[in-house]
């Protein structure tokens, strides 16, 4: 789940204008319309993920969705219901705002009432296209968000309307990060490493993982950030498991445990991961953690803009493989990181990807073993001209030995 946390740094854009422009004008596009939770952040600032600071924008999107229509020429819009109007005074990155009524969902007790508010929303969507003479040509929309009824009405209502999937367009804009960006990711590692500096000293004999997990949140939210996709496991099987949420189970001397953890700083993620034991590391286990340090340390060293992902995840595979794990095998080594904790582009065998300047990606080597239990070791890179920039560098890699 994506988590985000609302700005304060009002009139700082996130979306590349200039260069979203440019890759509208290569694909013929008159505008982009997002309405994604994230692309709409990413194009206008305004915060409607689920959060302990705010989650209502987002409960409410069905009935009160919104927009930002980004045209080739002229400024983007925000279209928004009237319930988010102080929101997007407060945090909206962009001057052109338009609001418009829903009913309240206590109102909604019925499908023809349902109706009736996606009507109105379509409405002042046809509004606001007509006011910004974006009623003909190519408009790219997210072909995994845009609702059907609203697709089907748009080509209804404007005929000279070819709206076309702009989903891998935005999934390319996403992927280079601005300066602005990158200080907020940068913000977002730090938040992590404090929490888990916390949490580390909580690992003690009988402390359960539900315990420690809530010491890293509680130390991430103090430091000013949100967290998410955060996981911590005690004892093999339950590290074994990668669907285990944290339990009452009280960790144990001889026991691996694993931290997979983000944090969230004004809306930008990080995902690291790392290992220890409680009392008495096992030889057999930090032997495969070492592998899995060393395959990811490599990976991490090819990395650089032109070189094909493909070909990064190839070499931490095949180190894995060939230092006595030969059946070790992986869909992805890591993931881009920004809005979302993971997002393109997915460094997988069959990627078609290159690396450039300006990403940020998570690199990562997951084992999970019935007899060893889970091990991984994630850091977040910047890439820049130079190569890759590790921003977790402070946190040691090296298999902890708690309490």
């Amino acid at each position: 789940m994506t988590v985000l946390r609302a700005s304060n740094n009002r009139g700082m854009n996130m979306m590349d204008l200039d260069r979203a422009r440019a890759m509208m004008e290569e694909n013929k596009l008159e505008a982009l319309i997002a309405s994604s939770p994230q692309n709409v952040f990413y194009a206008s600032g305004f915060l409607y993920l689920p959060t302990s600071d705010n989650s209502i924008f987002y409960l409410l999107r069905n009935i009160g969705p919104l927009f930002t229509i980004v045209p080739r020429g002229g400024e983007a819009r925000l279209i928004a219901p009237n319930s988010a109007k102080a929101t997007a005074e407060r945090f909206c990155t962009i001057k052109d705002r338009r609001f418009y009524a829903v009913s309240p969902p206590a109102e909604l007790k019925s499908a023809s009432q349902s109706r009736k508010a996606s009507h109105s929303v379509l409405q002042v969507l046809k509004e606001n296209l007509t006011d910004m003479r974006v009623t003909a040509g190519r408009v790219g929309v997210e072909g995994l968000d845009l609702p059907f009824n609203v697709h089907a009405a748009l080509r209804e209502v404007f005929p000279r309307l070819e709206l076309v999937d702009a989903q891998d367009l935005f999934f390319e804009l996403r992927a280079v990060k601005s300066p602005a960006e990158v200080a907020r990711v940068r913000q977002a590692v730090q938040l992590a490493i404090g929490g888990l500096n916390k949490a580390f000293e909580a690992v003690r004999e009988g402390t359960t993982e539900r315990e420690i997990l809530n010491t890293y949140k509680a130390e991430v939210v103090r430091r000013g950030g949100s967290w998410c996709n955060t996981k911590f496991c005690a004892g093999r099987a339950n590290g074994a498991t990668i669907s285990h949420q944290a339990s009452d189970y009280a960790i144990r001397p001889g026991d691996p445990a694993i931290f997979d953890v983000g944090a969230v700083f004004q809306g930008y993620a990080s995902d690291l991961a790392r290992v220890g034991y409680l009392g008495k590391r096992e030889e057999e286990g930090v032997k495969l953690y070492e592998v899995l340090r060393s395959a990811q340390e490599k990976a991490i060293d090819a990395i650089r803009p032109g070189v094909a992902i493909a070909d990064v995840f190839n070499i931490a595979q095949n180190h894995v493989r060939q230092s006595g794990y030969p059946d070790y095998t992986r869909g992805n080594i890591g993931h881009g990181v920004g809005i979302d904790f993971e997002e393109e582009p997915f460094l997988t065998p069959d990627s078609t990807w290159k690396i450039r300047a300006g990403m940020i990606l998570a690199v990562e080597l997951p084992f999970y073993s019935p007899k060893l239990g889970g091990f991984n070791v994630e850091d977040v890179i910047h890439v820049s001209d130079k190569g890759a920039e590790v921003l977790s560098s402070s946190l040691s890699k090296e298999a902890r030995l708690f309490g």
